[in-house]
This record gives structure tokens, C-alpha cells and sequence, in this order.
């Protein structure tokens, strides 16, 4: 809870909650308006922090997020055929070529290249730089070569290498299976870190989100994130294809009944993706380009699609080609989706193109409503991310990064601070009234967290009314101790 006070108050570093922390009225404003009997030194929280297990946050956004559906606050949030939308993408929230833990993901800005050969060819120059050569005909055993930056062939004996003897140690055979090959890449790509630890690296945190949102609403409900890491024993990075499949699951575990159109961009439209969110009774509306679809835009130029069009109120012209149940790649041939091409023409005559594959059938009825869901995508970016990075909440500062789990935790923290705020702008009248006494939110927090910091508050309801000025009979206490 002093996670979410730091967070939620919008300080900009846990140095600035702990300098005052022992003050009078900060331990009696802790105390009722976050029920922390005992404020804990910056030092204590990072190192408790660190422990929690990020999944037991989750709970806190389903509780949050079951408060609302009973409040009836999703209803405004329905779109297509009682459907939400729910764009999701990924975010990095902590770099640093130095500070890292055991769950961070790890970017090597010099790779080395790992090739398997026959043969030993006299001339290397066609090979780039950096690059190890495990060479194996029936005549020889393994050996490995080395080409170095000025393009020179340099032989490494396998037993300098720890564990590659182990991997090679059947030499009659000529062919490695995919996992001996697999192993023996990550044996030799660690032999080079070490042999090169000038090499330069990146150790950073991000984590994928998806929150449910409306085309017409600046308001978003964001879900719980997931973690983007390393966990214990494994050696590759984990991916934010992993952590969105891991995100869904868990929403459709926590929301069985909640009717959902993921929309996601064109990194997501692949069969095996698509096959789970069919697999959790999920719909989706996802970005197809023709460079990553050659197949598909292909096999549409040929089809007959439907064409339509129309011009809305503020003079802008929809133009659409659809057509349903089209063979969404070569390999897949069973895998059918229907896809929509759309052109935005305003009325200055700029044109905008935009392309996505559903599982929704299209039709001209609801081929507009389709579009602006696939487009409110950039809400995640946009009403999400830039908000977390640039409204105050720090989300690119680094509060801490322990051992273990305190930079997800934060991350998480933060996160959970921003939907608490989102929720209160929808559905609390009186923080809208404390909300529009202000131009910016970065002038009402600054606002909350000076009166905060000056003097004794017994409620919430007591600091948004004197934010608000609507009752003259309530005000706040000065510290006369």
C-alpha cells in the first residue's frame, strides 16, 4: 500500500515519499487514506517489494475490475454485439547496461554467428565477422573455426569450449537433430560473451498490456500486465508473442463470460496466435500488411470482394473492399478469415490506408464499426503508454530494480495506480468535479499531493470536496503538533 501511495501521488521518486514519510500529518494521511499504520523506509520497501510474486497483484486488478462490472461501468464500453474491444501490445519499462537482475531479458549489441558446415572452404571473406564455423565431414571430426574482425580463420579446440564436447561426443555422425544444434549454438554463443566481455549489453524489462477501451471514450480499463522475463533455468529472452498468449489465458480464466475483440497489429495475424484466441472463445480484429501477407493480398486481387462507401457528417469518404472466408496464408490452407482493405479520405483530400483480418463477418452494416475497432488499437499506445510516460507517473524512471521481482512489481504498481485514476474519472462524480477544476491531470495531482503533504485529511471524500470548493463546511486541518 505504500507502493501504491508512492504511485498513486505521483511521486517522482521513492528518496522524495521517504524524506517526508515520518512527518506528523504524512503517517496520519497514510493512515486513513491508505490504511498504512507504518510507512516503511525506502530501503525496507524495495527489499519486501522484491519478493512478491507479480501474480498475486493480479488479484488486486480483478478485484478493481469486478467493483466496476457490478457498478454497471463496463456497460458505456460495449461495442459490437455486446462486445468489448481490447487492444494489446507490449511496453519497455527499464533499460540499463548495468543494473540487472535474474529475471531480465538480455540484448547483445555484437552477436556472434553460429554456422554449421561440411567442408572448410580456403576463403572465409564471404562469411561476416564474428562468426563461429562447427565443421564435420565423415573424413574428420568436429572442429571449430573462428572468423575474426579482419576476416582471419582461427582454429578453437572443442574442449576449450565448456560443454560442446559433450554435445559432439557421438563423431561418427554427420548430422546434429535440431535441439543438439539448438544447445550447441547457446554453448558457443556463451563461450564468445566470455571471450568478449567488452561486448556490449543491454538488460532491460517490458511487459505486454491490453486494455478494454471505446472509440469514442479517451477513458481506458486497462488488465493486469504481463510480465515480459526471464524466469528460473531458462537461457532465452522471453517474447512478447509468449507473454500476450499467457495475458489472455489468464483474462479468460479470471472473465469466462466476458465477450472480447482483441485488437493487435500486424506482428499478431499468424495461425498459431489466432487458433488460441479462438481456443478462449476470443474475436479479433488484427492488422495485415501487404509485406508480411504477400499471399493473402495476392489471393485478394484475384477474388471477387464486395466494395463500399460512404461519407460521414465531418465530410471525410470510407472506402472499402472485403471479402469473406479467404485463405489467410499457403501453409495453412484450412485457416480462413475474412479480411477488409479500407481507404480514409478527409476532406482536404489526404487518403489513409488501412488493412485488417477478423473473424467477424463482414458486412456493409457493420464494416465501419469493424474499422474504427481495428483502429482503436493506437488507444493502447496512445490513452495507455504516453500517458504512463508523460502525464507524471514516472513510468520510464527507474524506482528501483533489486534481486528478483521489484521492477515488475513496480511496473505493476504503477500500472495498478493509473487504472485506480481511470476508474475514478469514470465513474466517480466527485473526482470529476475535483478533475474539471483543472486543465491538465498533472495539475490536479499536483494538487493532491501538496494538500497531501500540508495537512491532515481524515477522507477522499474530504480532499476532492476542497479540491472541488462544492461544500463550503468541509475543510481540511492544519498539523498544529
Amino acid at each position: 500500500m505504500s507502493g501504491i501511495a508512492v504511485f498513486g501521488l505521483k511521486f517522482p521518486s521513492l528518496l522524495k515519499f521517504d524524506e517526508r514519510r515520518d512527518e506528523n500529518r504524512i503517517k496520519h494521511n497514510l493512515r486513513t487514506l491508505y490504511h498504512v499504520k507504518q510507512a516503511p523506509s525506502d530501503t525496507y520497501m524495495r527489499e519486501r517489494c522484491d519478493e512478491v510474486d507479480p501474480r498475486e497483484v493480479r488479484k488486486v486488478y480483478k478485484k478493481l475490475f469486478s467493483c466496476m462490472q457490478r457498478g454497471k461501468a463496463l456497460e458505456e464500453f460495449e461495442y459490437l454485439d455486446g462486445h468489448y474491444l481490447l487492444p494489446g501490445d507490449g511496453t519497455g519499462f527499464f533499460t540499463s547496461n548495468s543494473v540487472h537482475c535474474k529475471n531480465c531479458c538480455v540484448k547483445h549489441h555484437k552477436k556472434c554467428h553460429i554456422k554449421f558446415i561440411l567442408n572448410l572452404p580456403e576463403n572465409v571473406d564471404h562469411f561476416k565477422k564474428n562468426t563461429y564455423l562447427l565443421v564435420k565431414n565423415p573424413k574428420q571430426p568436429w572442429e571449430l573455426y573462428y572468423i575474426n574482425h579482419d576476416k582471419q580463420k582461427i582454429k578453437i579446440e572443442i574442449n576449450s569450449v565448456n560443454g560442446l564436447r559433450e554435445i559432439l561426443l557421438d563423431k561418427s555422425r554427420k548430422n546434429l537433430s535440431r535441439d543438439e544444434k539448438s544447445l550447441a549454438k547457446e554453448v558457443v554463443a556463451t563461450y564468445y560473451r566470455i571471450e568478449h566481455p567488452e561486448e556490449q549489453v543491454t538488460y532491460y524489462h517490458n511487459m505486454f498490456c491490453a486494455a478494454i477501451v471505446h472509440p469514442d471514450k479517451k477513458i481506458v480499463i486497462p488488465l493486469a500486465p504481463e510480465p515480459i522475463m526471464k524466469t528460473d533455468g531458462d537461457a532465452k529472452n522471453d517474447c512478447e508473442r509468449n507473454a500476450s498468449k499467457r495475458l489472455y489465458a489468464d483474462t479468460r480464466r479470471e472473465h469466462p463470460h466476458l465477450k472480447l475483440i482483441v485488437v493487435e497489429d500486424s506482428l499478431a495475424s499468424n495461425v498459431p496466435h489466432l487458433t488460441d484466441l479462438k481456443a478462449l472463445d476470443m474475436r479479433y480484429v488484427v492488422g495485415a500488411k501487404p509485406g508480411d501477407h504477400k499471399f493473402l493480398f495476392d489471393l485478394v486481387k484475384k477474388s471477387q470482394c464486395t466494395e463500399y462507401s460512404h461519407q460521414t457528417d465531418d465530410g471525410t469518404t470510407h472506402r472499402y473492399r472485403y471479402i469473406n472466408q479467404v485463405q489467410l496464408n499457403n501453409s495453412h490452407p484450412d485457416f480462413k478469415v475474412n479480411f477488409v482493405e479500407y481507404w480514409e479520405t478527409d476532406k482536404h483530400g489526404e487518403v489513409q490506408h488501412f488493412s485488417w483480418i477478423t473473424d467477424i463477418t463482414i458486412t456493409n452494416e457493420n464494416v465501419y464499426h469493424i474499422m474504427r475497432g481495428g483502429r482503436s488499437n493506437w488507444r493502447i499506445e496512445n490513452n495507455t503508454f504516453n500517458t504512463l510516460k508523460n502525464q507524471d507517473y514516472h513510468f520510464s524512471h527507474n524506482f528501483g530494480h533489486g534481486y528478483q521481482n521489484l521492477c515488475t512489481v513496480f511496473g505493476m504498481l504503477m500500472m495498478l495506480a493509473f487504472f485506480v485514476d481511470q476508474a475514478q474519472e469514470l465513474c466517480c462524480q466527485l473526482f470529476k468535479k475535483a478533475r474539471a477544476k483543472f486543465k491538465s491531470r498533472t495539475s490536479l495531482w499536483d494538487q493532491i499531493r501538496r494538500l497531501f503533504m500540508e495537512f491532515l485529511i481524515d477522507s477522499w471524500d474530504d480532499l476532492f470536496n476542497v479540491i472541488a470548493g462544492k461544500r463550503q463546511d468541509v475543510k481540511l486541518k492544519s498539523d498544529t503538533s
